[in-house]
């Protein structure tokens, strides 16, 4: 026998490790411990603008690569491959019970890629490739603005270095800055400073160029290491007779689309002669764009006497593109030149999940739409703020906000996705006008118990101001059989506002809550929604629908059937409307009785008096106004005559003149007796005599 049970103990033994090994849980919750890390970057393309992007996201994940929860602080350190790339925060953790956390990247003005790795003890690295996009300089580029100067021994700021890339486009200066070498071919024309910078960010910088007395021309030459160098030539000239034409120089004739000012519009005066002028007097020039999408200038610029030249504005926007900038003013030939603007044409809207493995446990996440080109550069609307449409395929797996705006002058935003509790994949699209859409998968897991809750209100239907309470249950229906849940945190929210008591546990799963409705002036609809969260499970949350009614008042006047009011009548309800609880009264001296605030709805009356017969009243109550009913009582019947008024009366009048004679008759009795004791007194005297 002992051998027969022990083999019976083996069996169900192997029989539950045979099954646990092929993956039945038997109820319980899987819950896998994370064994690495997984790196993502979103956008994975930021502006190489020197900027902060918090767009690197590790999370921990187990060996299947579903999201996994930290058991206790995790300290994450993060590199970066290419400093002169980006660089990241050195440090990030991530905390207990969560599953990510974010890392800054710090773009410098180097465009490139750069490989972002994330270590942890006992844990798998992770890493991915954050790139930063922008025009690469490779070339040194140098204007004389004007390209005509006097020769009269003074210093003009008319020598531009620019940075260019191997297309002739402006870029930036990476961070430490370009130091650039100049030198003039003649230094008997005029010289230049021997070396300048292009600070960090910058596309160019000004100098001076110094004349000398001789007109000529020079050839002024910039170097740096690193950089094909550039050259221009610049000349010197006696000044001509009365100005007659106006000429328009753009210096440098290309910038970049980018929403700023530079000091590039350079407006001269010229003689007959083509020779440099100067005015006797201010001349005023007026000036004008010919694409004001693409950029604008100042209206007017003052050439001041004596001077053959002025400098203004050009304000780039946004669009790339080409403008001419013509100048006039009266008596002069008009003048014109051509500026280019460059930088990213957006063409389409991308958008990325952060991360895209997400725990299903009706959290939000991060979503990132960003506006591209067509090679998938960061780039920028040139009107305005983009408004975009998201909607998710499988909202029962997760949703999105309706909208995102990425804001005039960006090229990306934030937006939440929201996780429920189901497993499953989402597509979320985004798409806006002009702009080819974008989309993104998520993919949602359950890695918590699930919390399940269910909620009742008793009553359902109360009035303004009145009281329900919210009963609510919790259950973890991963267990098999569902077990209920105690010591769990009750959030309870109203839709429609009201207040909440205290919650009481009632350690068996249930938890108890009084609602005071709010006061309203139309019915009103309370969507009370319990939020259940515990250590160890994912939240879960269950609605009630409460309906505030606006109170009514009810008045019934009690009478006899003679017309008389009728006081200290029992007025009782029999029936009312759900959640209106039994109303009892007496009436007043006038016979009245007032209930107020009640809900609207059907009610019986049930009306009594000692020595009347009870009535029944019906009064329907509508919100907000007082219902009235009358209630007239007749005494209550006896047989016969012995029923009547005037039988009472009688019985009455009776009764007074039984009673009355039976005074008088006492009365003359005793009067009788009276005369008769005297009278025996009398005859006694009499017979005494005699004697």
């Amino acid at each position: 026998m002992q051998h027969k049970n022990f083999y019976r103990v083996t069996t169900v033994l192997l029989i539950f490790l045979s099954l646990s090994f092929l993956g039945v849980s038997f109820g319980l919750a899987e819950l896998s411990p994370p064994t690495k890390l997984q790196v993502y970057v979103a956008p994975p393309r930021v502006l190489a603008d020197n900027g902060v992007h918090y767009s690197v996201l590790v999370q921990l994940q187990d060996s299947r690569g579903r999201p996994a929860r930290a058991t206790e602080d995790i300290v994450i350190r993060l590199s970066s491959s290419r400093t002169d790339i980006g660089s990241v925060d050195p440090t990030v953790t991530i905390k207990v019970d969560t599953t990510y956390a974010i890392a800054r990247f710090y773009s410098t003005y180097t465009a490139g890629s750069t490989t972002i790795t994330a270590i942890a003890s006992g844990l798998t690295s992770g890493q991915a490739v954050m790139s930063t996009a922008g025009p690469i300089p490779s070339n040194i580029a140098v204007f004389a603005l004007p390209p005509v100067v006097p020769a009269d021994a003074k210093a003009y700021d008319s020598v531009i270095v620019q940075l260019q890339d191997a297309a002739g486009k402006p870029a930036r200066a990476p961070i430490g800055d370009v130091n650039v070498t100049l030198a003039s071919s003649d230094v008997s024309v005029g010289t230049v400073n021997s070396s300048v910078t292009i600070q960090s960010g910058k596309t160019y910088t000004v100098t001076k160029f110094y004349s000398t007395y001789k007109s000529g021309s020079t050839v002024i030459t910039g170097i740096a290491p690193g950089y094909a160098s550039g050259q221009t030539t610049i000349k010197t000239s006696e000044t001509g007779s009365s100005p007659s034409r106006l000429k328009v120089y753009v210096g440098p004739p290309k910038v970049s689309a980018e929403g700023t000012s530079y000091d590039s519009i350079y407006v001269q005066l010229e003689d007959s002669q083509n020779k440099i002028a100067k005015p006797s007097k201010d001349t005023i020039v007026t000036l004008a764009s010919s694409d004001i999408s693409v950029g604008t200038v100042n209206s007017t610029v003052t050439i001041k006497s004596g001077k053959t030249y002025a400098v203004t504005k050009f304000y780039s926007t946004y669009k790339s593109g080409s403008t001419v900038i013509t100048g006039i003013a009266p008596n002069y030939t008009s003048g014109q030149a051509s500026m280019a603007t460059f930088g990213p044409i957006p063409s389409r809207i991308a958008i990325y999940a952060l991360p895209p493995r997400v725990p299903a446990d009706n959290e939000e996440y991060i979503l990132v739409v960003q506006l591209q080109d067509s090679d998938g550069s960061p780039a920028r609307d040139p009107v305005g703020d983009v408004v975009t449409i998201l909607s998710s395929s499988n909202i029962n797996i997760g949703d999105v906000n309706s909208t995102v705006v990425i804001p005039f002058g960006g090229t990306d935003s934030t937006t939440k996705f929201h996780s429920r509790y189901n497993a499953g994949s989402t597509t979320i699209t985004a798409v806006s006008s002009g702009y080819a859409s974008g989309q993104v998968a998520i993919t949602t897991y359950i890695i918590d118990p699930l919390l399940t809750v269910s909620a009742e209100a008793i009553p359902n239907s109360i009035q303004s101001d009145g009281e329900a309470t919210i009963k609510v249950y919790v259950a973890d229906k991963t267990l098999n059989p569902p077990l209920p849940v105690p010591g769990a945190t009750i959030e309870l929210t109203s839709d429609k506002g009201g207040n909440f008591s205290s919650i009481t546990d009632e350690r068996n799963g249930y938890y108890l809550a009084v609602f005071t409705a709010p006061i309203v002036d139309t019915q009103t609809v309370c969507t009370i929604t319990s939020t259940a969260s515990k250590s160890g499970y994912a939240r879960g949350d269950g609605p009630v629908k409460v309906t505030v009614n606006i109170g009514g008042n009810i008045l019934i006047q009690v009478k006899s059937s003679d017309g008389n009011p009728i006081s200290n009548a029992t007025v009782l309800s029999t029936s009312q409307p759900s959640g209106q609880p039994n109303l009892r009264g007496t009436t007043n001296s006038e016979g009245t009785i007032e209930f107020k605030n009640v809900i609207s709805g059907s009610y019986a009356f049930l009306v009594d008096k000692s020595g009347f017969d009870s009535v029944n009243v019906q009064i329907n109550v509508a919100s907000g106004q007082t219902a009235r009913g009358n209630a007239s009582l007749s005494p209550t019947p006896l047989s016969g005559f012995y029923g009547t008024t005037y039988f009472w009366i009688l019985v009455i009048a009776v009764s007074l003149g039984v009673a009355l004679a039976a005074i008088l008759l006492f009365m003359r009795r005793r009067a009788r007796k009276r005369k008769l004791l005297m009278e025996t007194g009398e005859n006694q005297e009499d017979l005494t005599a005699q004697w």
